[in-house]
């Protein structure tokens, strides 16, 4: 929820011109491009919600009567409550004055959105003065929560100051807004009337406040008013919402590194944004442009970057690449959290973009996948897909991009399709000239030679460590209980239980919902006589006593399995990292230098850049730290393998050697410790 606290100050004044013209009524003038204003984001905790603060005249001249010049009132009020239904604020404050604060209300909406629409219609223009600068003073001292709300404050008047006391100044008056956030704003109304002279100077000189005047007889559009600051909710890095004329210069600050404008200038009322793969949920970012007024202040825009994967949502396999060409499919794997209802839950935000989405889930399983395919999506376009629940709850899902023709990124980066700097071909033409003929070598023959020396410094005893793992594996699953109540449950080594949450129906494999690699390919289902075991892969031993189970056994209530690994590559828990979504085991594959590690579950690719490359880091992957490898041309060299690992061409048992050329398609095998 959004929350704005609009004070509506009504002013019904003694000065009314019978032709004003309104500020900005006309086409903007476009500010001096090279006016981008600097954008800084501001220190310490930024709102999360919108506060409306309406400070409304309720003087009679707001009806045409003494001094005023038009029955404005009821359609002043029409203009508030468009407001508030437009931009939907999470809490309004409502402020009328004549004589002094006549009212002060505040409403939290949605929830008290029928009382203020109450209120609203109810308010009546039957005060005799207009005591501007002692209301508006009163009404921002207390106004406080700049932690929590991004205030905008609009002030509605169509006259002047005519209290004889003088308690209060325009400068007195905007100085009482003591609780104010470094974003937050007013805007001074003058409907019908000029803007005081008193009360111009002193918005001049506010860092935060402007005014507009409104020709008699009209009524301001307070969506337009405010347009270009607050709070907004970015969901779509291809679509950030830029309400200022083309070309008007942009520059933003942001909470997050690699977060960026893809272009410099507002267009057709949007800008795009360029943002890292792993982008946190929430991330937030400043907007900034210059005001098409010179008397303004810049425009700034609160961004909350809803683009990375909802908290709601665990990604299982975060290093999947996700610049996709055409006809390409990427699987993104996930665990829902244990409050959240799938039933019914589709993939969303995809009409138009020429990518298509299917949600694959067992039933009863917290874990599914969302496979995505492009169908004929534009080319660098940026996609955010969506997760939409059958409540109308929408979790946001990572960006998806169309490949502009080349996958070559930095070493240890994942591509987004807005690569900082031009994407480097990865394919020679197939007509190369000379001159390319022979830089093509000379590259081939550097990279050889940089791989022969690196080989020389192991031999000489200089060898690299390889990375230690991020964090301490857990202890290896080694029994399955199948209880009385036909639930089931993991025994670890140490003795730990921990129940697995099993579908009451359909066959399951136990590795992808337990989240447990090694037991990859063990499927059941639950039988009417107890646990149906439909596969046990070959490399996997699953007993009973002293006998191993075998496809079409069945498990009765109230029996505890033993599992052990019959081979390598399921060493119980390899440190998987970004990599424990796919299963095992694992093969990797060379296209060209675009590497591939696959499970059973997925796929997670990665290009190579120049020099060498470690897996482990590329993919995020501690079991992979070690693994070194090069581009030369068009195929990839081993210069590395550590010893907790073989790397062997599919199907061979021999291992490969580091100096050789990588297969079409690899086995990893893992050693247990």
């Amino acid at each position: 929820m959004r929350r704005v606290s609009l004070l509506l100050l009504c002013l019904t004044g003694s000065l009314s011109l019978a032709h004003l013209t309104r500020a900005g009524a006309a086409t903007p003038s476009l500010p001096n491009p090279a006016a981008a204003p600097v954008c800084v984001l501001p220190a310490g905790p930024l709102p999360t919600q919108t506060r409306a603060v309406f400070l409304l005249d309720t003087s009679g001249s707001m009806r045409g009567i003494g001094d005023g010049q038009a029955d404005i009132f009821e359609r002043v009020k029409v203009s508030i409550n468009a407001y508030v239904r437009a931009e939907q604020p999470d809490r309004v404050d409502l402020v009328t004055f004549d004589s002094g604060v006549r009212t002060q209300r505040g409403y939290d909406l949605p929830g008290a959105a029928g009382r203020f629409n109450g209120d609203l219609a109810a308010l009546r223009a039957d005060g005799r003065n207009t005591y501007l600068y002692r209301s508006l003073q009163a009404a921002l001292k207390p106004l406080a929560g700049a932690e929590r709300y991004l205030t905008r404050v609009f002030v509605l008047t169509d006259g002047i100051d005519n209290d004889t006391s003088r308690t209060a100044t325009a400068q007195s008056a905007l100085a009482a807004f003591t609780g104010r956030g470094p974003l937050d704003t007013l805007h001074y109304v003058a409907l019908g009337a000029t803007v005081p002279a008193e009360a111009a100077r002193a918005l001049a000189a506010s860092a935060y406040a402007d005014s507009q005047t409104v020709p008699v007889n009209e009524v301001p559009d307070l969506t337009l008013v405010a347009a270009g600051d607050g709070l907004r909710t970015v969901t779509d890095a291809g679509q950030v919402a830029a309400p200022y004329p083309d070309g008007t210069p942009l520059a933003l600050a942001s909470g997050a590194s690699g977060v960026g404008l893809a272009g410099t200038t507002a267009q057709g009322g949007f800008t795009r944004l360029s943002v890292p793969p792993r982008l946190p949920h929430g991330t937030p970012a400043l907007l900034c442009a210059p005001s098409t007024r010179a008397e303004a202040p810049a425009r700034r825009v609160l961004l909350r970057l809803n683009i990375g994967t909802d908290p709601a949502l665990a990604w299982l396999n975060p290093a999947a690449d996700r610049t996709l060409k055409a006809g390409e499919t990427v699987n993104l794997r996930y665990r829902a959290a244990a409050d959240l209802n799938l039933g019914g839950a589709r993939v969303g935000g995809l009409n138009g973009t020429g990518l298509e989405g299917v949600l694959e889930q067992q039933p009863g399983s917290r874990e599914f996948t969302v496979r995505l395919t492009n169908g004929g999506a534009e080319p660098g376009r940026i996609l955010t897909p969506s997760l939409a629940l059958a409540n109308g709850r929408r979790l946001a899902l990572p960006i998806i991009t169309g490949d502009e023709g080349g996958r070559v990124v930095a070493a240890g980066s994942i591509s987004t399709g807005t690569p900082a700097s031009p994407p480097i071909p990865v394919a020679e033409p197939e007509n190369p000239s000379s001159l390319a003929r022979i830089a093509a070598w000379l590259l081939g023959g550097a990279a050889v030679l940089g791989l022969l020396f690196f080989l020389w410094r192991r031999r000489q005893g200089r060898r690299v460590a390889p990375a230690a793992p991020v964090s301490v594996p857990p202890p290896a699953v080694e029994g399955l209980e199948y209880r009385e109540d036909r639930t089931l449950a993991l025994v670890t080594a140490n003795g730990d239980v921990s129940s697995v949450n099993m579908p009451l129906g359909g066959a399951f494999d136990l590795g992808q919902l337990a989240s447990v690699p090694h037991l990859s390919g063990l499927r059941a289902e639950q039988h009417r006589d107890g646990l149906s075991i439909i596969t046990v892969p070959a490399d996997l031993e699953v007993s009973q006593g002293a006998r191993l189970l075998q496809s079409g056994d069945v498990v009765r209530p109230g029996t505890l399995l033993g599992v052990a690994v019959a081979r390598l590559s399921r060493a119980p828990h390899p440190p998987l990292g970004s990599l424990v979504g796919l299963g095992l085991p694992l093969r990797l594959l060379a296209d060209g230098v675009t590497l591939h590690v696959t499970g059973p579950y997925g796929d997670h690719a990665f290009t190579l850049g120049a020099g060498i490359t470690d897996l482990g880091a590329a993919f995020q992957a501690p079991a992979l730290a070690g693994v070194r490898v090069s581009s030369s041309g068009p195929r990839v060299l081993l210069a590395d393998v550590p010893s907790h690992l073989i790397l062997s061409r599919f199907g061979e048992p021999a291992p490969l050697r580091p100096g050789t050329y990588l297969p079409p398609a690899s086995e990893l095998t893992f050693l247990n410790d």
